[in-house]
């Protein structure tokens, strides 16, 4: 039967283990937003002419989804209905412009870590939600790249959705 200072060391130890977890988790959770995530203060000049450059890759295609009025959802190309892509897009990019903050989010987000659950992303206080958008990811995956959304807000907010 262990002693009384084995159990001591037993459950320090543990604990230790716990911490030393919980800091490799928030350093992960560190490095993946610094890599992940820029936000920068700009010109609404400057924000316009990163726009044109990120939409100019895609010429004249039309979005996947456009707002009306009532600021709804609708699918204008269907990706059940698009080609399979030889070469699947790595990634989700969300380009924000806030006129009223003067600053522009730019987010990349993998697909492996947007098929795990919850697709809601939190974008200057507004959100871009898949589930609310009808996007399947998969689907959204097996297309390849493509535009997802180009919104022009009446405030003067623009979101840019894109698969790459």
């Amino acid at each position: 039967m262990p002693t009384r200072k084995t159990w001591i060391w037993i459950v320090v130890s543990v604990a230790v283990a716990c911490v030393l977890c919980l800091m490799a988790a928030a350093g992960g959770l560190l490095y993946f937003a610094s890599t992940h995530i820029q936000a920068k203060r700009t010109t609404t000049t400057d924000a316009y002419q990163r726009f044109d450059v990120e939409r100019a890759r895609f010429k004249d295609q039309r979005p996947l989804i456009e707002m009306d009025n009532f600021d709804k959802p609708r699918v204008t190309r269907s990706p059940a209905d698009m080609p399979t892509s030889p070469t699947p897009p790595e990634d989700l990019w969300v380009l924000a412009w806030n006129p009223d903050d003067e600053r522009v989010v730019q987010v990349s987000l993998p697909f492996w870590l947007l098929k795990l659950g919850r697709r809601k992303v939190d974008v200057m206080n507004g959100g871009f939600d898949l589930d609310r958008m009808n996007i399947d990811v998969h689907e959204l995956q097996r297309i390849g790249p493509a535009l997802v959304l180009d919104l022009r807000t009446p405030a003067g907010q623009r979101i840019l959705v894109w698969t790459k």
